[in-house]
This record gives C-alpha cells, structure tokens and sequence, in this order.
C-alpha cells in the first residue's frame, strides 16, 4: 500500500502547478490583443481549472481537509514577467511565449509524478491525460507562435 502522506503531497504540487497553469493562461487571456488567441486562452484556463478541481477532489478523498488553491510564488512571478513583456510591447507573441515556457515547467512536474510507482493507477491515469494534454498544449502554442511570425 502506497504512504496517504506521500500521494497527498504529490497531488498538492499538481494541484498547485495546474493553478498556476490556469492563472497564468486567464492572465494571458486578459492582455491578449488577438481575440482568437484571447478565446484560446480562456478555454484552456477553464480547462486547468478543471483538472485542478478533478485533483483536489482526490486529495479530499485521500482525507486532505484544507486543501491549497492558490498557486505558487515562482508561478505569481512568472505572470508578473509575463505582464511586464506583454505591456512593454511584447505583445500576444511574449504572451505565448510564457504559456510555452509554464506549460514546459508543469510538464516536467506532471512526468515526474506520473512515473512515481507510489501513485495509485486510478490517479496515474489522470496524471498521463493531463500530461498529454500539456504536450498537446506546447505544441500547439509552437505552432501558433509561428504562425503569427509568418503573419
């Protein structure tokens, strides 16, 4: 049997990278000047906050009480950095560019757990599916950066 403490912790790092991923794009969406860019990061902001809820349902589950749902300092700084680029004239470029650079951070956080033998199958198959969602998301957020390059 796996230690409650130490899936605990791991939900409540997941849990705080997801928040930062979900602050972090519905800041972007805030500053984006391209509408279809400002949609897009709104849906995926929704969508973090989801997968946030799904993961502090578990660790209520696993007898957590008072569950943490803010997300981190470094995150906080990032959106700072990320405000900053994008009102000295960065634009939805630099807005992107900082979504890559988070959703690459809570890539290697969400790998990280999901090869921890520890954790249960049941949540290691939520773990991967947020895993391949933030490669999926990476891509994506590539491939509309240089779209708008090329523009």
């Amino acid at each position: 049997m796996s230690d409650q403490n130490h899936i605990v912790s791991a939900l409540e790092d997941l849990i705080e990278v997801t928040r930062d991923g979900q602050n972090g794009y519905r800041d972007g969406a805030e500053h984006a000047k391209d509408p279809e860019i400002r949609k897009f990061l709104e849906q995926v902001s929704l969508e973090r906050a989801k997968v946030a809820g799904d993961l502090e349902n578990e660790a209520i589950r696993l007898g957590k009480s008072n569950v943490e749902r803010s997300g981190s300092t470094l995150g906080a700084i990032h959106r700072g950095w990320t405000d900053l680029k994008a009102n000295l004239g960065g634009g939805d470029d630099s807005i992107l560019s900082s979504m890559e650079t988070g959703d690459s951070y809570a890539l290697k956080t969400f790998q990280k757990h999901s090869a921890d033998k520890e954790i249960p199958d049941n949540l290691r198959s939520i773990i991967s599916a947020q895993e391949q969602h933030l490669q999926q998301m990476i891509s994506r957020v590539k491939a509309w950066r240089e779209q708008h390059k090329a523009a």
